[in-house]
């Protein structure tokens, strides 16, 4: 008797709700790691432009982005998702490097922002947010707060820090991001140092995702949080009253931000996915994300002046695709130094 593949039970889940719906069009199979509340909106006007209905698969705040990503790679042998919007970047380019992804070349990609895009155009950045420290302004003075991450070494800070898990969303993403910038300026011991520093004030590295560590600042348990501007704007919007500070790996050094990046999955045979990807990159969508809780940044400063209150002084430079090489390697050594200073640490 033959057997059933499991892939045919996943694809039959997806389209059975779909079933009797009025649209001709197959749906488009979105897997999203961004915020719902920050997708649905984008994605509920691309299917009001075009008729064509949108899956959205998400994944949980704590394992942000590398559940889906993980999934990608499950499927390879019979893709489900057409798209893949991903609240980061380095993980992205993990799949276009493991030839999960495949080029998109539409009239919008071809001119996107050389910094911003996989020279191949297997993926390109988008509305990028910054990685920020958070604070409570009720319990620390604006003077008080480190103007960089170097301070975090400040024996006075000592059981008061706190980060998400490095293996998981952005937080992982900003430690590669910092350790290819020691390398670049020659310092190939600073990021071990700068982790020792972080280790030495026992920083808690908490399992709950960016939005834990927002909500150990407004209770109170913690002191100084690193985290996304967008987690901060969240809870303020229910009123927590948190402020925030963009800081680099040392003052004169902007501050680092994270991209969103959307790519077309390998196999992907919808007519729209390149549309999809197209409105991402959009004006329309980075005024929408602008306007947003999640308050993403512009990348065309035309676009960016409308939003002064979004503006960044300084960002750090970053090559994406180096920096995606030396992730890996940044995680393990990050997992390393905290893990047994830090209780609520990952093993």
């Amino acid at each position: 008797m033959a057997r059933t593949s499991p892939g045919f039970f996943v694809h039959l889940l997806i389209l059975l709700p779909l079933v009797g719906c009025e649209h001709s069009d197959p749906p488009l199979v979105v897997y999203v790691s961004a915020d719902e509340y920050v997708a649905r909106p984008v994605l509920d006007a691309f299917s009001e432009k075009t008729g064509i209905p949108v899956h959205m698969v998400g994944d949980t705040e704590a394992t942000k982005t590398t559940g889906l990503v993980d999934r990608i790679r499950a499927e390879r042998n019979m893709p489900i998702a057409d798209v893949f919007w991903s609240s980061e970047a380095f993980m992205t380019i993990e799949l276009a490097q493991e030839g999960l992804l495949q080029p998109c070349n539409t009239n919008v990609t071809e001119e996107w922002f050389t910094d911003w895009r996989d020279p191949l155009k297997q993926w390109f950045g988008f509305s990028p947010r910054p990685r920020v420290l958070v604070y409570d302004p009720e319990r620390m003075a604006e003077e008080d707060v480190p103007v960089s991450l170097e301070l975090l070494a400040e024996p006075r800070w000592r059981d008061q820090l706190v980060m998400a898990d490095p293996r998981f969303g952005t937080t992982g993403g900003h430690l590669a991001a910092l350790k290819s910038w020691y390398d670049s300026q020659g310092s190939l011991d600073g990021y071990g140092e700068f982790l020792s520093g972080l280790a030495a004030n026992r920083m808690r590295v908490l399992p709950g995702g960016n939005a834990a560590v927002v909500d150990e600042i407004r209770s109170g348990r913690a002191l100084i949080g690193l985290t996304d501007a967008d987690d901060v704007r969240a809870a303020n919007r229910l009123g927590a009253g948190l402020s925030m500070r963009y800081v680099g790996p040392i003052e004169g050094v902007g501050t680092f931000m994270m991209p969103n990046t959307v790519a077309v999955v390998a196999g992907s045979r919808h007519p729209a996915a390149g549309d999809f990807v197209d409105m991402l990159l959009s004006e329309e969508t980075a005024r929408r994300l602008a306007e947003s809780v999640s308050g993403n940044v512009p990348l065309d400063p035309a676009v960016a002046s409308d939003y002064p209150e979004l503006i960044v002084p300084t960002s750090m430079p970053v090559d994406f695709q180096t920096t995606a090489n030396e992730y890996p390697l940044a995680i393990r050594m990050a997992v390393t130094s905290l893990q047994d200073r830090a209780p609520d640490a990952a093993p």
